[in-house]
């Protein structure tokens, strides 16, 4: 073969990447069918009544495969925590609008009833990892929310404020699933009010942070609850 003939011919590296990429995009979107139903079952049945066949069978795959992607329950029970933990940081980040992240997050619950307690307290009960996990998420979404506001710098008060915020936020979504005849509008209302009094009363606990934050510039105005009357009513 000549030089020229080789150069015509095609890289296998190069021609066998549309086909890597495919099987990839194949791979994920798999996975992500996976941690959809796996999400719904933990969500809705206690972890030690779920077999991997019941997994298997609700996804519509055999569990030979399935152990595949996963190699055991406890690892897709993990992976499901992260993947709504995941979902809950992202309506934090995709939404400056408090109102509209927070109906989101609630919307999550809403059509997940026991996804609360399953990922807040839980579901397999004392579990390191799932605790590092929860730890992390509440570190990034406390870090989210503050920078969201507009803080920065360390200050101690408003940090412990919006760690008591952040608490009485995953309480609210663990009860208000069993008090259906709360709507999600009024949640979201109280737990906005709720963070405009935390902000409100820790700014002004600080001289010289309520000198440093001008009304532009109000983390309390961004609440966007500051007058009498919402503008979400």
């Amino acid at each position: 073969m000549n030089t020229d003939e080789r150069a015509l011919r095609p890289d296998a590296s190069t021609s066998n990447a549309p086909q890597r990429k495919r099987a990839r995009l194949a791979r994920e979107e798999r996975i992500q069918r996976i941690l959809a139903v796996s999400q719904r079952l933990f969500s809705t049945h206690a972890y030690d009544a779920i077999a991997i066949e019941d997994l298997a069978a609700a996804v519509g795959m055999s569990k030979g495969l399935l152990y595949h992607y996963f190699a055991s329950k406890r690892e897709l029970y993990v992976a499901t925590v992260r993947h709504v933990l995941a979902q809950m940081l992202q309506f934090t980040y995709l939404h400056p609008d408090l109102h509209a992240g927070l109906s989101e997050v609630l919307s999550l619950f809403e059509q997940y009833p026991g996804l609360g307690k399953m990922v807040l307290r839980g579901g397999i009960g004392a579990d390191a990892e799932v605790d590092a996990l929860l730890s992390v998420f509440r570190q990034q979404q406390l870090d989210g929310v503050y920078r969201g506001l507009g803080f920065s710098g360390n200050q101690p008060l408003v940090l412990l404020g919006l760690r008591g915020w952040l608490s009485f936020l995953e309480e609210i979504c663990l009860q208000w699933v069993v008090q259906p005849d709360v709507n999600r509008e009024q949640v979201v209302l109280l737990l906005e009010h709720s963070l405009h009094a935390i902000l409100t009363t820790t700014i002004s606990t600080v001289p010289a942070l309520a000198v440093q934050m001008s009304a532009e510039n109000s983390p309390v105005e961004r609440v966007g609850v500051a007058g009498s009357d919402s503008e979400h009513d």
